[in-house]
């Protein structure tokens, strides 16, 4: 029995999934996967279909996916096709290309799915030059996991073990037509440069080069493994819940816990940190910038950094880690009607009612009026019904612990020139309803599309 036999075998009987998802481009790679799977259909109970993505970029691409659809409907699969309309992000097209690609695999898993990708070893041993190229630290030179979650389920790569010539001697066995991408003859690629020019020279001189750069990205993925065991026990220690935020946050971590770390240990906790809530990891850079603004000896514990999925920022002796939060601006005073949810896109925070008994603002005041929404009086007094005393917002936020990051974004809601409600924090007290009095409460929430929620 070939390698490409016995590595797909091995993961058909070992795996858990409701179904399996092979990412089929029509190349030799994931033809021949699913032509293995296929055949181990009935003897390991797989329920198998396939997903083919148009770039809509090579002209052939039409042609690929009916031949895409012939081969499936040969192996009585299920395919499931999307063209694509991408939009340049700045990182050229490659890259736009292969966002595009996950993202819309993503949105096909259902939980226990198991996307099932082509990726053979030379493939590795690219992502793994690529990313030295890059200057990668261990995580990235691990390059890609044979399993992984993704989404609601899985993302599995059975064939990082094996050869493409050994894919190529199965397809030429089983008398496979496949799909010869001309764009993968392009050297102004990236991957095809290494791939076509830089590969063939190192494996000249040393033809067992891609077995041992294989070898050294398993082993560095044992030292991440095990680096990982340890920021987990240290941020299963350190993570609190916020108690002072209300627009959604992914909890914090007490400055002077981590200050007792090495600073090495620190940013494994907060790498690993970032990873487990799906972000992308700043760059060194950022994280240097970030020790040296709050952990270093002379550092106040204030300040933080700002990546493009995430922020650090510091307050009250916590590390909070957030969603990207909104530029600072003051949304136009607006009305609001109470009845339905309203979400303030410039300051991205929703707001909705629900009638209670007790609380929140006394409906008999509200009869037919509508709010007011506004940003701007930052200097006004307000009577909380929980309190004796008077406070100003400022002291209010105070002794709430609101972070300065979400106070410019909550609003102050007004029935004509009153100021009655500050949602999540205080009711107007001469406006409360209280006892048997009904009353319509008013909820904020962050409309944060990576917003955290706890279980």
């Amino acid at each position: 029995m070939s390698k490409f036999d016995s590595d797909v075998e091995r993961f058909a009987k070992h795996k858990d999934a409701r179904r399996l998802l092979v990412a089929l481009s029509g190349g030799v790679d994931s033809l021949s996967l699913l032509h293995k799977l296929c055949e181990l259909r009935t003897h390991y109970d797989l329920s198998i279909a396939a997903l083919h993505v148009d770039h809509q970029i090579q002209t052939e691409s039409e042609h690929w996916m009916r031949h895409c659809q012939a081969q499936c409907d040969q192996l009585k699969v299920p395919l499931k096709t999307v063209k694509l309309n991408l939009q340049d992000s700045g990182r050229g097209p490659e890259a736009a290309a292969r966002q595009a690609r996950y993202d819309w695999f993503q949105s096909q898993i259902s939980p226990a799915d198991v996307l099932v990708m082509a990726h053979h070893m030379g493939d590795q041993v690219e992502t793994v030059l690529l990313r030295l190229f890059r200057g990668s630290g261990l995580l990235g030179l691990g390059a890609m996991h044979e399993i992984r979650q993704f989404g609601l389920g899985w993302i599995a790569r059975p064939l990082l073990g094996v050869s493409k010539e050994e894919i190529i001697a199965y397809a030429k066995k089983n008398d496979l037509r496949y799909i010869e991408d001309p764009s993968n003859l392009d050297t102004h690629i990236d991957r095809n440069f290494v791939r076509h020019e830089i590969l063939p020279l190192i494996r000249s001189r040393w033809p067992s080069v891609d077995q041992t750069i294989f070898r050294s990205s398993g082993h560095l993925k044992t030292i991440q493994s095990s680096l990982d065991k340890g920021a987990q026990v240290d941020l299963k220690m350190f993570l609190c819940l916020s108690t002072g935020t209300l627009l959604g946050d992914y909890g914090c971590v007490r400055i002077s816990d981590l200050i007792s770390l090495d600073q090495s240990r620190i940013v494994d906790v907060l790498r690993y940190w970032i990873r487990c809530e799906g972000l992308t990891l700043p760059s060194t850079g950022k994280m240097n910038e970030l020790i040296r603004q709050v952990f270093e000896k002379d550092s106040r514990g204030r300040g933080g950094i700002r990546w493009k999925e995430g922020e650090f920022r510091a307050y009250r002796g916590f590390l909070y880690l957030l969603p990207v939060q909104p530029k600072l601006c003051s949304p136009a005073t607006q009305r609001w009607g109470g009845l339905d949810t309203v979400c303030i896109k410039e300051v991205e925070v929703a707001l909705s009612v629900r009638r209670c008994t007790g609380s929140g603002i006394k409906l008999s005041f509200i009869e037919d009026s509508q709010f007011i929404l506004d940003w701007q009086h930052k200097d006004r007094v307000i009577h909380p019904s929980s309190s004796r005393h008077n406070r100003t917002i400022k002291n209010l936020f105070q002794e709430s612990g609101i972070p300065p990051w979400e106070r410019c974004r909550l609003p102050y809601v007004y029935l004509g020139d009153d100021l009655v409600c500050i949602p999540g924090l205080a009711v107007e007290k001469a406006y409360a309803a209280s006892g048997t009095e009904i009353g319509l409460e008013i909820y904020i929430s962050g409309t944060q599309s990576d917003q955290l929620d706890w279980d």
